[in-house]
């Protein structure tokens, strides 16, 4: 009996033990693991965010330029610091954050710009440069006058007439604005858009920039008009450019500046700038600009500006780039310019310089 009983006593144990070590190696499914996946909806460098359909591209660019500057106000010892006679060493990093995603109204989109500049030894602070909400055509946000560079346009409307970096002048300048672009398939563009003039005037009633253009493959031509409401004055701008068919990447760009009177819209002078009054204001100007893509690596351009000021001084800017980019992402820019101005004020002409050297690593 006792014998029995033992025996059943251990197969139990051993029935137990079995148990036990069946449940030990029962593993669980993993969960799937959901990779990044490209999205080509909206160009080059776009990915889901995971779990969602929303597009998400990071890009920019870090640069480093070595600057200097001088003409007769230098001489005279008109600047001091960072306006000194001398070199300038001046880092940037830049990061664009886009975020796009499709919907029954049209693209929704998302847009943050980062930015530093150091420009002394010493760390640089970030802040936000650039801040853009969009659905289908409609916007609002922090970027670029449309007067200057509408947003949601095609590059050929923005920035200035000349095909250097710095444009020659075009009233540059960022605002608080609302708008509405379209963009339409046989290449005509425009936009109206809605800009905080911070207060001025009559409180409730912004400032109006309209655009309108078209862009094709033989080049394109753009009108743009700015309306400040404070100074119940408006700016006008036209501008063309002729892709050369033999010459690939090839350009000639031509514009017309006007302004009714001072105002945000108006452009300053070259040399004497501060355009407060019709001293340094721009009644008209044009501007002319030819770049020359020589192959892959190399280009130049060459351009220039006139400008008739109102109380009746003119002056001229010379504008000249070569660009090397020696491997893909990787730019060397020298750049040079050139201003002269007439002061009938004290029957001399002033006159202003500047270059830099530019290594610019995009991504």
């Amino acid at each position: 009996m006792n014998l029995k009983l033992a025996l059943g006593s251990v197969a139990a144990l051993m029935t137990v033990n079995t148990a036990y070590a069946a449940d030990a190696i029962v593993i669980a499914e993993p969960e799937p693991v959901e990779y990044v996946r490209v999205c080509d909806a909206f160009g080059a460098g776009f990915f889901y965010i995971p779990g969602t359909e929303t597009c998400l591209r990071f890009d920019g660019y870090v640069r480093m330029q070595i600057g200097a500057r001088g003409g007769s106000d230098y001489d005279l010892g008109n600047y001091e610091g960072d306006y000194a006679e001398g070199w300038r060493f001046t880092t940037r990093a830049r990061l664009n954050v886009d975020t796009r995603s499709e919907t029954e109204l049209g693209t929704l989109r998302g847009f943050i710009r980062i930015q530093a500049d150091a420009t002394s030894n010493a760390d640089a602070a970030y802040g936000m440069d650039q801040a853009m909400v969009q659905l289908g055509g409609f916007y609002v946000g922090y970027t670029d006058s449309a007067f200057a560079a509408p947003w949601g346009l095609p590059g050929i409307s923005r920035f200035g007439i000349l095909h250097t970096d710095d444009g020659g002048q075009y009233a540059s300048q960022q605002r608080q604005q609302i708008g509405y672009a379209f963009n339409g398939g046989n290449g005509l563009f425009g936009s109206l858009t809605l800009e905080d003039d911070v207060l001025g005037g009559e409180g409730y009633m912004p400032d109006v920039v309209g655009v309108i253009g078209v862009s094709q493959g033989w080049g394109g031509a753009w009108a743009k008009v700015g309306y400040d409401e404070s100074a119940e004055e408006f700016g006008l701008v036209g501008g063309a450019q002729y892709n050369i068919p033999s010459l690939p990447g090839s350009s000639i760009r031509l514009g017309v500046f006007y302004a009714s009177g001072v105002n945000m819209y108006a452009l300053d002078m070259p040399v004497s700038g501060g355009g407060s009054s019709d001293q340094g204001t721009v009644e008209w100007s044009v501007a002319a600009s030819y770049l020359h893509k020589l192959n892959a690596q190399w280009s130049a351009t060459v351009g220039g500006q006139y400008f008739e000021e109102f109380s009746g001084d003119n002056a001229y800017l010379l504008q000249a780039a070569v660009i090397w980019v020696p491997v893909t992402n990787f730019e060397v820019r020298l750049e040079g310019m050139y201003a002269n101005e007439e002061n009938l004020l004290n029957g001399e002409d002033d006159d202003t310089w500047s270059g830099l050297l530019r290594f610019t690593r995009y991504f």
